[in-house]
């Protein structure tokens, strides 16, 4: 060990591009890992503006030739054979124009029930929304996002207005949302039996949203409305859901998971340079191998001398990416705004991570090493 810790110091250039490898697959590991902690906290965020311990239902294409759509008899059924529900809040939404004055604007209209404020907890900027009687009577009001009344209206008071959306359906202005930010603000809400008979839904419900009765429940809530669906649906066991239940833990797993994929090919890629420099190095030193190997110096410990360099050149690696994670992690955190997502854990997994793919990688060449014939390592100049 004493003599491995002399190989930096021997050949620092080379040394230096060895470790660089792992020091960028470590410190990359560490960062991403840390962004996509920072990012859930952003994400959780924006699924609590738009409604907090939410669930989302969706139709689920691809999986079979003829998904079935969700429909009103899915939403009875959510809501007559579950226990952890509280609301269940069906929608539809396309993309349509809508106009007033000579002035259009393509935007996400959007039907629901009037449970869709509570469970969004939508505040509004001025006047309020449908209420259950606009929908038993399919009225035609609406409630518009700032975004979009600004694009229809301008400056112009909405209130009381009549718009026309998709060309066809005249919809009287009885509120505007506070803004919210984003897709938030740029939006039509209307009662959903107006939108099925005024504007069509041929292809069913688009989403259904529901709220467990507490934030521990989210769980036991997936479980329940997997087994409703699936029964509704007539999926036989062993069958492939026609359908996603959807929470923010979900996104955010996958997202932080996406992101350690990836930082994960760099470690590798540290790992492949360590090995390669430890070929580069074995073929150099064959004559001093065969001079270890005449004095005595059996496989084994040719084997052990090797595979200590490339612990050595892993450790300086790992522990140089270690700063430079940690580094990149708080300075992005701060920009943009993230809590400080650092953890010990991912910092000591990452470094013994790349300490152990530095040392796989390093075994290889150690292992040809020791295998070299002494006689032909020492004619070898």
């Amino acid at each position: 060990m004493r003599m491995a810790l002399q190989v930096p110091i021997r050949n620092p250039g080379r040394s230096a591009l060895t470790a660089l490898g792992l020091a960028i697959g470590v410190g990359a590991f560490i960062a991403m890992v840390s962004f996509g902690r920072g990012a859930r906290s952003s994400v959780v965020s924006q699924f609590e503006a738009l409604g907090s311990n939410l669930l989302r239902v969706r139709v689920n294409f691809g999986v079979t030739e003829a998904p079935r759509m969700i429909t009103h008899e899915d939403v009875a059924a959510l809501r007559r054979e579950t226990t952890t529900l509280e609301l269940v809040v069906p929608s539809v939404s396309r993309s349509m124009d809508v106009s007033f004055g000579g002035r259009s604007y393509k935007t996400g209209v959007r039907g629901t029930t009037p449970d869709f404020n509570l469970i969004r907890e939508s505040p509004m900027l001025s006047g309020g929304s449908f209420d259950a009687m606009d929908l038993s009577q399919r009225a035609k009001s609406c409630v518009l996002g700032t975004t979009t009344a600004r694009e229809v209206f301008g400056t112009r008071e909405p209130l009381g207005e009549t718009i026309t959306v998709d060309g066809s359906m005249p919809c009287r202005v009885v509120g505007v949302f506070a803004s919210q930010g984003a897709d938030a603000d740029d939006r039509v809400v209307m009662p959903l039996s107006s939108f099925e008979a005024y504007l069509g839904m041929p292809t069913g419900l688009t989403l259904i949203e529901v709220q467990p009765k507490g934030p521990g429940l989210l769980d036991a809530a997936q479980v329940e409305i997997r087994e409703v669906l699936r029964r509704t649906h007539g999926i036989p066991p062993g069958g492939v859901d026609d359908f996603h239940v959807i929470s923010p833990d979900d996104v955010t797993k996958v997202l932080t998971g996406l992101l350690a994929g990836i930082a994960a090919v760099s470690l590798l890629v540290g790992g492949i340079g360590i090995m390669n420099i430890q070929l580069v190095s074995v073929a150099e030193r064959t004559h001093e191998i065969g001079i270890r190997s005449a004095l005595g110096a059996g496989p084994d410990q040719i084997l052990g001398q090797f595979l200590a360099e490339a612990v050595v050149l892993a450790s300086i690696g790992a522990a140089a990416g270690v700063a430079v994670g940690v580094t990149a992690s708080v300075i992005v955190a701060s920009e943009l705004g993230w809590p400080n997502a650092v953890a010990l854990d991912v910092v000591l997994g990452s470094a013994g991570f790349g300490i152990a793919v530095g040392t796989l990688f390093g075994y290889i060449p150690a292992q040809r090493a020791a295998k070299l014939d002494p006689i032909e390592a020492l004619r070898r100049e």
